[in-house]
């Protein structure tokens, strides 16, 4: 109840104002074909913002206006399960596995509707045998149950029923040998045995216990011997003594000490690993500074350092950094950079030895994967997905179609391979044989039609003249010598007839219906719920607020990129002296700039007379300062720092040609443990933000984001959850609009 009264008393923070009009979703449905035994087939095009638009193809039988079948998968998501004899798909509509025994999709669980809100897939982690699964199910906006599933019975048990919920990963770390996962629960690290777990043996959660921390502060060394940092102490553990040491905990405390850091480790945003020999450790800080240590020491002495750097671009800044180790103990460090003119995302790899040396740069890089075996790291880039031989660094293949959508490695030398029209099966070449593709299915279509009465042509997505034919007998897809399908379609069968039409539902563009042309005439949707009416989608803005700091800048950018939404930024004369080079990449970003005022100072404080004068000569400052450090001019919106101001302020800002825009007295995520200690109310996590967005935002509403602060500390920023606050609203029905 203290939770509930709490985010009453800030609803004031979200205030209301008349945002503009913008179509950001669209669902339509594409010319159906009926055949001689009532069955249909058509697409569902959908185009959502933050998600794949693709048209999914559908065969139904409107004799029954039943009988729904999905003939394509488009793989948003994809996992290898039961040592890589299943792959398993993820989308909007469901779960479907592909079995490579018998060559055959079918669904595990799926929607009853089509789909109308943002779906976007969560991660999941699978165990290295593919047995098991850990994912967390969402029970509120920003958490959820950390679920531990089977993934041949589909039976499950819960680990921790209030997790931490993130787009990015499940908070596990698997046992190399599957037969232990870690995971975090309070603030602490427990470990669990799946089959334990599912047998009801397990021993009681208390003895399980690790030690403090979060799952960054653990790492399998290998399948035999666990690695974990408390602070500034790094410990070893043998994995047949956890079980003892966490029944006697008390007595023999966590581990052997196995030497020091001489920093204190942040296990929130802090990450380390370790070379396959166990001699090397590497720490990267926020991010940003990376360091490198040898194992030669015992005991409680320091680690002795290899090298310690702060990883910068002088065109860009780090938006993340992340490490893999090759299978002879080289370590590979991924780096994203964003541009600061132009403002575009690149990848420097790194291979950390004696130094840090840079051996490859790719444009527009991402979804990093090692194999199996540790000797090859494949990524994608626009339309491919490139593999490297990490012994010298030679390009071994490279699979070039329409856009990569998602990819995962079956063995050493064969990968399952999606894009926006098609799903294959991708075996490497070797010495002894060329590359091998196989088309497993469709992830899209353009147009289905019928070519026989059981046979269905859909025509490539992305490509003209090009069409596959499916068998609903064998229930696979071939490559047809069919060049052209378009006059094959027909709406009616004597029986029937059926045809896209207007509906009340705002989040449709139309909805396919069925007519029945023998007896009563009756007209009816083939999927009801498209046809109900509903309101249109409810507007709300973003406000990205740049004061003093600029830690979060890089994160914001690719966020509002990778969701393809609009933000309004404002920004501060303080943040124009401070980072000029950040300034510019706001600028060239394309997102419309408003003034924040030429000083950071509380214009309420009292320490000064602020007078008409005073606002004019300040707004017109920043202005000035901002043409000529961008050659672009702000627009007239703005606000006064941190939000406080006053009716006299206000109205001089209007006098000047400005509106003002209003997001509570303060932002929510410029509340320091400092102001919390010293008793000011509102302090919340990036989470309780997040909750209570989801309960008090209304329709035309504005949420204001920090790029960071320089003054005083938070436990976390609203900025490092930007995606699941964007997810999160637009789940609720929000569309993101400019102000």
């Amino acid at each position: 109840m203290k939770k509930r009264k709490k985010y009453k008393l800030l609803a004031a923070a979200v205030v209301f104002f008349t945002a503009a009009f913008c179509v950001y979703s669209e669902i339509s449905f594409g010319e159906p074909d009926l055949n001689n035994q009532n069955k249909v087939v058509f697409t569902v095009n959908q185009n959502i913002s933050g998600n794949d638009s693709y048209s999914t193809g559908f065969m139904a039988d409107v004799s029954t206006l039943s009988d729904v079948k999905i003939l394509t998968c488009y793989p948003e998501k994809m996992e290898v399960l039961s040592h890589g004899n299943i792959l398993q798909i993820r989308n909007r509509y469901g779960t479907a596995r592909y079995s490579m025994q018998d060559s055959s999709l079918s669904w595990i669980t799926r929607t009853s509707s089509i789909p109308s809100l943002s779906q976007r897939q969560g991660p999941q982690s699978i165990s290295p045998d593919g047995k098991w699964i850990c994912y967390v199910k969402k029970t509120s906006p920003s958490s959820g149950e950390l679920v531990l599933k089977n993934a041949s019975t589909l039976q499950e048990t819960v680990l921790n029923k209030k997790c931490s919920f993130s787009w990015d990963k499940v908070p596990v770390l698997w046992n190399p040998d599957s037969n232990c996962v870690l995971y975090e629960k309070g603030g602490k690290i427990y470990f669990c045995s799946p089959k334990e777990a599912f047998n009801k043996i397990q021993m009681s959660e208390e003895f399980r216990q690790i030690g403090q921390g979060t799952i960054k502060s653990v790492y399998w060394q290998n399948g035999k011997q666990l690695v974990y940092i408390n602070r500034d102490l790094v410990y070893k553990i043998n994995f047949n003594e956890l079980y003892t040491r966490g029944l006697y905990s008390n007595v023999v405390g966590t581990g052997t000490v196995s030497g020091r850091l001489p920093f204190v480790f942040d296990p929130y945003r802090d990450s380390f690993s370790l070379g396959t020999k166990g001699k090397t450790l590497l720490v990267i800080q926020n991010d940003r500074i990376i360091t490198h240590f040898s194992f030669a020491v015992e005991g409680f002495e320091y680690l002795p350092q290899i090298f310690s750097k702060i990883i910068t671009d002088k065109d860009g800044s780090v938006v993340s950094a992340k490490s893999f180790w090759t299978s002879d103990s080289r370590c590979i460090l991924w780096v994203d950079y964003l541009g600061f003119t132009p403002v575009e995302q690149k990848t420097v790899i790194y291979q950390a030895g004696s130094e840090l040396k840079s051996v490859l740069t790719v444009e527009n890089a991402s979804n990093p994967s090692l194999s199996p075996d540790g000797k090859k790291l494949s990524f994608t880039s626009g339309n491919s997905l490139f593999v490297y031989d990490l012994s010298d660094w030679s390009l071994t293949a490279k699979f070039t179609a329409n856009r990569i959508v998602s990819y995962a490695w079956r063995g050493n030398t064969s990968l399952f391979v999606g894009d926006s029209s098609t799903v294959h099966y991708w075996s490497l070449p070797e010495s002894n044989r060329a590359e091998e593709k196989k088309l497993l299915f469709l992830s899209s279509a353009k147009q289905l039609v019928w070519n026989s009465q059981s046979a269905v042509l859909a025509e490539d997505s992305c490509h003209d003249g090009i069409y596959y034919e499916y068998n609903m007998g064998q229930g696979n897809w071939t490559l047809s010598s069919i060049k052209n399908a378009k006059d094959h379609a027909s709406v009616q069968n004597g029986r029937y007839r059926v045809f896209t039409g207007a509906t009340p539902n705002k989040k449709f563009s139309d909805t396919l219906y069925v007519r029945t042309l023998s007896g009563k005439a009756v007209t009816k949707p083939l999927f009801p719920d498209t046809a109900v009416e509903s309101p249109s989608l409810k507007k709300i803005s973003l406000v990205i607020d740049a004061l003093d700091d600029a830690s979060g800048l890089s994160k914001i950018i690719s966020v509002l990129r990778k969701y393809n939404i609009t933000a309004t930024f404002f920004i501060n004369g303080e943040f124009i002296r401070r980072y000029p080079k950040e300034t510019v990449q706001i600028a060239q970003s394309g997102y419309p700039c408003a003034s924040m005022f030429f000083s950071d100072a509380d214009l309420t404080a009292g320490d000064f007379i602020v007078t008409q004068e005073f606002i004019r000569r300040g707004l017109a400052r920043n202005e000035d300062e901002f043409f000529a450090l961008t050659g672009k001019e702000l627009n007239l919106l703005w606000h006064a720092p941190f939000y406080k101001s006053s009716e006299n302020i206000k109205k001089w800002g209007t006098d000047c040609g400005y509106r003002y825009i209003e997001a509570g007295r303060f932002s929510l995520d410029t509340v320091t443990l400092e102001d919390a200690a010293g008793g000011k109310p509102g302090y919340l996590s990036a989470g309780q933000m997040i909750e209570f967005y989801s309960e008090n935002t209304q329709d035309k509403a504005v949420i204001p984001v920090s790029t960071g602060i320089a003054g005083g500390r938070r436990t976390d920023y609203l900025y490092e959850k930007l995606d699941l606050l964007i997810g999160t609203l637009q789940n609720q029905g929000f569309e993101f609009t400019a102000l």
